[in-house]
């Protein structure tokens, strides 16, 4: 027997979604063409027909993403990622729509992203219900402690009504939500035996929160916690921050930073700014502006050596953002489990790689592990006690880095870490069949 409602992990950098079937939790295929089916990247490519037009324009921009919207194909997951990185001038990749969700943007354009988590959904729900032969009208949908915003609880408010209305529009009937690092407790206390104080600490892509609260088995099944929680936190920081600390810090005087001009004056560092922004849709497009081509034509011609700068007109003309901070995410996985790798940019340059360390890593992480201390700190503080054990999720939870940083914080708490793609999905659905069993 197969329950009529779902838990949603809509994630900045992945997204999950699960089923009770036959009492157990089920994940759901949501990309036939990626390594792990049960995950999906949080990114969509909207092809574009032949009638779009390229433009730089602000305005224009938001037409055509409106039009590609309305009219063009749009692709999910892997399949659209690679048609991406075929054709990046021929359509519009959108990274990670949940991190525009709580900005301070245009009425225009936040409804293009409405649209946008719209279709997501309602792919989403079109996987589970192909999976479970059954309409699915009710969902529990995991969200951050503090969206992507520099608006604070006004940011909050504006993301959840907007995933709120984009879910009642592809038809759950019935939504409510549940906090990421909550969600990853709830999961947690199925394994426990005894009552804890744990420190549930989520690593996204865009986000990174905490929760600290008491877990039990007495408890478990208990739809109101609020009792059980001591604090939660959350800060705008995530994976992405991580992977620009890193091209800033090592990959970017392979693109002329740090240079010289032929008569002494130091290459502008704004000339960089929007290379690595994947999560910043207007200074990626200020890095794509014919201003900014002609500002760099114009620093090769002057520089002692303009080999660098060469490489990042090539990024800029082509539209190699995306693809160069895929390069790099995928360099930092690798040294999960590697103390170097190489990382390759031929796609820039035949023959151009960097050797990369964890060293490398760890030292252009030094300020991204302090806020996330601070965080921590601020709950440890705000419950008035030490947990028991910490409880680490998320894709940055996986970093022998961040584990180690971590063991070596807070020596006498234990450590435990979560399968990193489905703790919060898993605890999402157990919100949901405390709510509509």
């Amino acid at each position: 027997m197969t329950a009529d409602f779902i838990g949603i992990d809509f994630g900045t950098s992945n997204c999950a979604v699960a089923a009770l079937v036959d009492n157990l939790p089920t994940l759901i295929v949501v990309d036939e063409n990626s390594e792990n089916p049960y995950k999906i990247r949080s990114a969509i490519y909207l092809a574009q027909d032949e009638s779009g037009t390229d433009s730089h324009d602000a305005k224009a921009n938001e037409q055509t993403l409106n039009d590609m919207l309305a009219a063009g194909e749009i692709l999910f997951g892997e399949r659209g990622f690679n048609a991406f990185l075929e054709t990046p001038h021929e359509g519009r990749y959108v990274n990670s729509p949940k991190n525009f969700l709580g900005a301070k943007i245009p009425k225009r354009l936040l409804d293009s992203f409405e649209i946008l988590v719209v279709r997501f959904l309602s792919y989403l729900k079109q996987c589970a219900e192909k999976q479970l032969l059954q309409e699915i009208t009710k969902a529990v949908i995991a969200r951050p402690v503090n969206y992507h915003s520099t608006m604070g609880e006004l940011g909050n408010k504006q993301a959840e009504a907007l995933m709120l209305r984009a879910a009642h529009k592809v038809g759950f009937t019935e939504v409510d939500f549940i906090h990421e690092p909550l969600a990853a407790a709830y999961h947690f206390e199925q394994s426990i035996d005894q009552t804890t104080d744990a420190m549930v600490v989520d690593l996204g892509g865009g986000t990174s929160d905490v929760t600290f609260c008491q877990l039990s088995q007495e408890k478990a099944n208990h739809l109101d916690r609020s009792n059980d929680i001591f604090a939660t936190k959350g800060i705008r920081q995530g994976g992405i921050v991580s992977d620009k600390s890193l091209a800033a810090g090592i990959v970017s005087p392979l693109f002329g930073r740090g240079g010289r001009t032929d008569t002494g004056r130091a290459i502008p560092n704004m000339l960089f700014s929007g290379v690595y922004d994947i999560d910043n849709i207007p200074l990626m497009g200020e890095f794509y502006s014919p201003a900014r081509a002609k500002l760099i034509s114009e620093y090769i011609f002057e520089s002692e050596d303009p080999l660098p700068l060469m490489r990042l007109q090539r990024v800029q003309k082509q539209r190699l953002t995306h693809q160069l901070m895929h390069a790099i995410e995928s360099a930092k996985i690798n040294l999960s489990d590697k103390s170097q790798t190489d990382l390759s940019l031929a796609f820039i340059e035949s023959t151009l790689q960097l050797s990369v360390e964890r060293q490398h890593v760890s030292d252009t992480m030094i300020n991204w592990l302090d806020k996330m201390f601070v965080m921590i700190d601020e709950a440890i503080t705000e419950a008035g006690k030490v947990p028991e054990i910490i409880y680490l999720t998320g894709g940055m939870g996986l970093s022998p880095l961040v584990q180690q940083a971590l063991g070596q914080r807070y020596p006498d708490v234990e450590i435990n870490v979560a399968d990193a793609f489905s703790s919060v999905v898993f605890g999402a659905l157990l919100k949901a069949q405390r709510l509509y069993s």
